[in-house]
């Protein structure tokens, strides 16, 4: 595991290598998306069991997906987007690291949604994570940026 973030154990970015030793009788999915018999996708289906995969080597931690809002119109682009975080580490903290990442400037708010929805800087990743995670396993978090201080 490679970590992407100064504190050791606080962030883990390559997913590649949890989820390679539990599922190489799968094989690597193609970037096209297939229908199966059951209706369900190649795509969700590698990604549920890649989820399923972290969550019985990591039980401590939660796999999340980090990507900008759709309707941001100046969203910065993240380097990476799939994230294993500790149960533990508050919204304030994951903001930190997404502003690291992102290379957000100073003067631009970072807001991050949750199904929509905002949560308080001190909610625990691991309680969303419990309560709003999607079907696949994954907890998809968005983000977006707005001028703090008038129009630059």
């Amino acid at each position: 595991m490679t970590t992407s973030y100064s504190a050791p154990g606080v962030l883990q970015t390559d997913f590649a290598a949890a989820a390679s030793s539990a599922s190489s009788a799968a094989t690597s999915a193609s970037s096209v998306s297939t229908l199966n018999t059951a209706g369900m996708s190649n795509d969700y289906l590698e990604r549920l069991k890649t989820s399923q995969v972290i969550l019985e080597k990591y039980p401590d931690r939660v796999p999340l997906i980090v990507q900008p809002s759709k309707n941001d119109r100046d969203a910065y682009p993240i380097d990476k987007s799939k994230y294993i975080t500790p149960r533990d580490l508050t919204m304030m903290q994951l903001q930190q690291i997404i502003r690291k990442r992102v290379r957000f400037p100073p003067e631009k708010a970072l807001f991050m949604f949750v199904n929509n929805k905002i949560f308080p800087i001190t909610s625990l990743v691991g309680a969303i994570y419990d309560e709003h995670k999607d079907a696949d396993g994954f907890l998809y978090v968005t983000y977006c940026q707005e001028n703090t201080f008038g129009c630059m």
